[in-house]
């Protein structure tokens, strides 16, 4: 049945018949097979938008593990939400049990599909390695590693006049590191997942992983895209996995001398047998940009070799890595320091010898028609330099003009009305005459007898 509830189309390898509806789009054609599942082209009938159906093969969809590792792809992709991550945007079941999701319909080919057609050359490999590097730095970031990293899962999306724009697809197996659930007990201990070739050690071993396995995988992705070949060849599975466990990986310019060997190191180092001896994504990303622009300036010198004494030998000394706020990175400690290498080698001394050559037959021709001619009386001596003394005439200084005169005009007073005064009326004084006070009247005694014995 489709999720409509009518009878799904579908064949007896699961397959799902053209024209079925899942959710809101319609099935079109089937577009692939993967570990987990397959993928068809659907469109939506009413607004034609055109996406990709990822649907959970039929024999795995009563293993409860495998539904919860599907489930967990749409998780962990929508936790990320890179550009350079496919977009998922619609999960559901059929009626039949199969889980399915809806993702964005991407125009192009794979990373493989690439790399079976044609070597690529180093400066677009170095490109898609970068652009590699920011997904993965955004996965981690959220606490969620890929475990499945190959060119299968990168896919190249046409863009008009412009490079193809990368996109990493299938976290089907990819763990969240902070999830306390059953699938993440299984996955980090017991049990091996990821593809031989690109497998790391620990993962192959079945131990816990982090974001560095991821490293590793990049590494032999990386030497895939330069050289054309896998870095361990084996008949079966089996060997290949020991190979990466024990073997000692091949350097990149044994098989492409044109590779820096700045590149050389660098891949080796992520195909370290141990986690912890493998370069940060920061740093892997500047050592490779540094890498492309070595290549970009070589190019200009007018060769494709590199270490040509003709054209300056810019080597890498040392890196800066740049964390990441909140990325799984170690700080470096040395600064990115170009110099140039000796300069180009010096002429061939035949260039000389035959300029000495032409000039010296120069001489002998300009001497055999000069022979002939009567000898030219020297010129006469040139006049004697009379000397003019010049007197400097005074130049008169203008006289500045006088200052303009400032005319100070005050505003005229202001005239603030006051309230009329008011006159207040006295009443009339009267004047009363003088009151004239009469002296006492001393009465007069009799007069006291004289004594005549008194002195005088």
């Amino acid at each position: 049945m489709d999720s409509s509830g009518g009878i799904a189309p579908s064949n007896v390898d699961g397959s799902i018949e053209p024209g079925t509806m899942i959710g809101e789009y319609r099935v079109e054609h089937l577009l692939g097979r993967g570990g987990m599942g397959a993928v068809f082209a659907a469109v939506h009938p009413v607004i034609a938008k055109r996406a990709a159906i990822k649907v959970l093969h039929l024999q795995l969809s009563m293993n409860r593990e495998a539904v919860e590792r599907f489930v967990q792809e749409a998780r962990a992709v929508n936790q990320i939400g890179n550009p350079n991550i496919v977009d998922i945007f619609a999960f559901g079941s059929l009626p039949d049990g199969r889980s399915y999701f809806v993702m964005e319909w991407l125009r192009g080919e794979s990373l493989h599909e690439r790399i079976e057609r044609e070597r690529l050359p180093i400066a677009d490999a170095l490109v898609m390695l970068e652009t590699i590097t920011i997904a993965l730095e955004a996965a981690h970031e959220k606490g969620i590693v890929h475990r499945d990293l190959k060119p299968d899962n990168v896919f190249l999306v046409e863009v008009k006049g412009d490079r193809p724009q990368v996109k990493l697809l299938d976290f089907g197996i990819a763990k969240l590191s902070g999830t306390e659930s059953t699938l993440s007990q299984r996955t980090q201990t017991g049990n091996m997942m990821g593809t031989p070739a690109y497998i790391s050690p620990e993962q192959a071993r079945g131990y816990a992983v982090d974001h560095r396995t991821d490293l590793y995988a990049l590494g032999a992705m990386a030497f895939e895209m330069m050289t054309g070949e896998l870095v361990f060849v084996a008949d079966n599975a089996a060997d290949m996995i020991a190979k990466h466990l024990q073997g000692t990986p091949r350097r990149l310019r044994e098989l492409n001398p044109d590779i820096p060997d700045v590149l050389d190191d660098l891949v080796f180092r992520l195909l370290a047998k141990e986690a912890k001896d493998r370069p940060s994504l920061a740093e892997t990303r500047e050592i490779m940009r540094a890498a492309r622009q070595q290549i970009a300036m070589t190019m200009i010198g007018g060769t494709m070799g590199f270490g040509d004494s003709t054209t300056p030998d810019v080597r890498i000394s040392s890196l800066t890595r740049t964390p990441v706020p909140g990325s799984m990175m170690r700080p470096a400690t040395a600064p990115v320091t170009m110099h140039e290498a000796a300069p180009a080698r010096k002429r061939s001394p035949l260039i000389y010898v035959a300029l000495a050559g032409v000039l010296l037959v120069g001489v002998g021709v300009f001497a055999m028609m000069t022979s002939g001619e009567k000898a030219v009386p020297p010129p006469p001596p040139p006049a004697p330099i009379v000397e003019v003394k010049t007197v400097p005439v005074p130049v008169p200084v203008p006289t500045p003009p006088p200052p303009p005169v400032v005319v100070e005009t005050k505003p005229p007073p202001v005239v603030e009305d006051k309230p009329p005064a008011v006159i207040v009326k006295k009443p009339p004084q009267v004047t009363r005459p003088p009151v004239v006070k009469k002296p006492p009247v001393v009465k007069k005694g009799p007069k006291p007898p004289v004594d005549d014995d008194a002195p005088m």
